[in-house]
This record gives structure tokens, sequence and C-alpha cells, in this order.
């Protein structure tokens, strides 16, 4: 067996393992294996995209994008890392939940760094709240909430993170730190109030208490007794139970007024707050849809970038060389955080530099004649940005910053013509647009 047969049938071996463990939900393993094949055969587009899948599901989105979009460079026609990167596309603000998510989580990792655990914590229950399936931020949310001793809140992020990523190492060193705190122990029941156990009799309406010695009334002394109970009653109610009765009306009134007053201030706060809230969303919204038109529309967005470096891709594959140079020309290489495609992209610069600037220059010209200046200054400024010794290029580009009224840039251009430049008819052109 030959030595490219044989690493062959390793990759293939290794792709095997990690699509089982996949299956099994151990994605921390499967990610390894998938690694291991990649290692032996970097053009195997079935373990590449696998590779992305996982990534995904455990919240890596920007590691994804990175494996399937160089499994679509290695296999542009008939490949399932398109389908992943359309669907991408697809789902609206996607991409700009995911860098809120990221942006978030690494602030939190910021705070938990310098002591801030509260504020690690808040940030860290907005990124799991949107994103649950976003492992690292289970795993620090976990971690934090053991520090604190908060253990239940812990057990539910470690748990989510098992439920994701079986075999993750850290998630299982949390649950078992978990397990010796003793949170699996099931909560004490909360203590019954007692009542109260010992009766006393009450005394009925028609209960008579009989007094020692009973003497019976005549009934003069009975008439005289019952109209000095009824001056009696009435002196009673007149003077005792009437400004009783009416203080605790007034009381009740003034309860009541009271109890009102608060309700309308609390409804009168929640208004202001849901006004308030309604406010924030609509300025949120607005930041969301123009942040989606710029995902959707910017040439210059993340995504596109990507895909600009897929098109000069392939126009290497078909010998395209001029539509090589025009996508070039275009791309904004700082906008691609992959270390894989700026290595890519690294090479593409420095064929560029080293066959592209005459078609660049010969664009620039072109772009000129049509009477399209912005156009032709970004075929000049990228000939003299690969190659600081294009003379010509930045002599042309002097020349439509002085026609467009910026002097200064201009000038310099001029000067390092006349200065660096050992075309001497060249330098005393620019001498002369210089104004020496």
């Amino acid at each position: 067996m030959d030595y490219g047969r044989k690493t062959r049938v390793i990759a293939n071996s290794y792709y095997n393992m990690g699509l089982e463990r996949a299956r099994l939900r151990d994605l921390s393993g499967a990610a390894e294996c998938l690694k291991k094949s990649l290692h032996f055969n970097k053009y195997m587009t079935d373990a590449r995209n696998l590779l992305g899948l996982i990534y995904y599901e455990v919240g890596e989105v920007g590691d994804a994008l990175v494996q399937w979009v160089i499994s679509m460079n290695l296999q542009p026609e008939d490949n399932r890392a398109d389908y992943y990167l359309g669907e991408i596309q697809r789902k609206k603000g996607t991409m700009d939940n995911e860098r809120r998510a990221v942006r978030r989580f690494n602030q939190a990792l910021v705070y938990a760094q310098n002591g801030s655990e509260d504020l690690a914590i808040m940030q860290l229950n907005k990124v799991v709240e949107g994103k649950p399936g976003y492992v690292k931020a289970q795993l620090l949310f976990a971690l934090l909430c053991i520090a604190r001793e908060d253990y239940q809140k812990a057990s539910k992020a470690v748990s989510k993170v098992l439920q994701i990523d079986c075999n993750n190492s850290k998630a299982l060193y949390y649950k078992s730190l978990l397990k010796a705190s003793g949170v699996n122990a099931k909560p004490e029941p909360e203590k019954r109030k007692l009542k109260n156990v010992v009766s006393h009799r009450q005394m009925e309406d028609d209960d008579v208490i009989i007094p020692p010695s009973y003497r019976e009334n005549t009934k003069d002394q009975a008439v005289l007794n019952i109209l000095a109970g009824l001056v009696l009653g009435a002196a009673v109610v007149l003077f005792l139970v009437m400004p009783a009765q009416t203080k605790s009306i007034n009381e009740n009134h003034n309860k009541e007024i009271s109890k009102y007053s608060e309700q309308l201030s609390q409804a009168n706060k929640k208004s202001t707050s849901l006004n308030d809230q309604l406010e924030t969303l609509k300025t949120e919204k607005k930041a969301t849809e123009d942040s989606l038109a710029s995902l959707t529309n910017n040439a210059d967005s993340i995504l596109a970038q990507y895909q600009t470096v897929i098109g000069i891709l392939n126009a290497y594959k078909k010998n395209d060389f001029p539509t090589v140079v025009k996508l070039y020309a275009g791309l904004d290489s700082t906008l691609i955080t992959s270390e894989g495609v700026q290595a890519v992209i690294g090479e593409i610069r420095k064929d560029m530099s080293e066959n592209g600037i005459t078609v660049l220059e010969g664009l620039g010209d072109k772009s000129m004649a049509a009477g399209d200046s912005p156009t032709a200054l970004v075929y000049y400024s990228k000939c003299f940005e690969l190659k600081p010794a294009s003379w010509q290029a930045k002599y042309k580009a002097a020349m439509i910053y002085k026609a467009m009224g910026e002097k200064d840039q201009a000038n310099g251009l001029f000067s390092d013509v006349i200065n660096n430049s050992k075309d001497v008819e060249l330098a005393t052109k620019a001498k002369t647009e210089r104004g020496f």
C-alpha cells in the first residue's frame, strides 16, 4: 500500500469514528476524530462539513463558517456546505445575533477576570437566554455559579451542556464538583405552620349567668328600668357608638383613597416603564433592521468577503486571471478573522504583487478612459498597496486626487514619485504638477 492510499484509509477511519461519536452526541470526541481525519487528508470535504456542523451545534458559528467556506473552495459543485451557508443567509439576523452573543460572552469573560462576577453573570444570562446551545457561555456561567455556591443554576447549565455534548470534559468535571457539594440532595421541605389547637368554649347569645342572689322586680320598677335602659342605650349610641362609627368610616374612607392613589401611582409608573421599554424595543428593532440590511446588502459585510474569496479561488481554477484581479481589488481582508482563510489570502496577495500589478493598472486606465475616476483610483491604489514602487500608478492616482481637490493626498504622492522614482521623465512631470 502506497503512502497516499494509506493516509486516505487512516483519514476515512477517523472520519467514521467521528461520525459514530457525533451520532452518540459525543461532540467533543467527534471533533477530535474529525480534526485527525483532516490532518491526514485536508481535502476530505465530508469530514470538514461534519466538523462545521459540530461547531455550529456548540455555538461556534464563526468556526463553522470557516470550515464550510474552505470546503466550498475545495469542492465548488455538489457540496452540502453550499446548503449550510445558504441557510445562514436565509435566516434573518443570524449573523447579527451571533456577533452580539460573542461580544457579550467576551465582555462577561473580561468581567469575570477582573472580579466583577455579578456583571459577568448578568451578561451570561442574556447570552444563554438568547442562545442556550452556546456551550462556552453555559460552562462559564456554571463555573461562576459554583463559585457563588448557587448550585441549582450551575447544575441546570451543566445539564444543558451534557445534553448537547455528553462527553464534554469540563462539564463532567463541574458535575463531579456539584455532586461533591451535595446538590443532588432533595431540598428541605417547608416547615408547616402549626395551628392553635387550644380551644375555648365561647358563650352563646342566650346563655345566662345567674347571680348568687336574685330578687324579682315590681311592674313599676320594670317600667322605670326599661326607660332608664332606653335612655342609657341612646346615650351610649350618641356619645360612644356614633363617634366611633364615624371615625371608623372616615378611616376606611381614607384607607380606600390611599389605596386607590397608590394603585394609580403604580399604574402611572408601569405605563412610564412600558413606554420606555417600547422606545427601547423600537430602537433595537431599527438597529437590527439596519444591521440586517448591512449584512444582506452591504458589499463590505463579513459574509460578502468570504464569498469574494470563494469567487477568487473559483476564478483561479478556471484560469480567469482578470476576474481574479477584479475580485481582489474589491476584497477587504480586514473583515476576515479566520487564520485559515487569511493564510489563503496571503498566497493570493503574493501572486497579485508578482503578476497582478500590470492588470490592475490596465483596469485603472480603462476606468479613467470611461470617465470613472473613483473606480480607477481603487485599482491604482491597489497597485502601490501591493508594490510600493508602482510609480506610474502613484502618479495617476495623484492626478485623480488633484482633480478631486484633495491637494494633501495628491502632493504626498507627487513628492514620493519626485524623491524616490528613478524615472527622470516621470519625476519631472510630477514636479510640474506639484508646482516646483
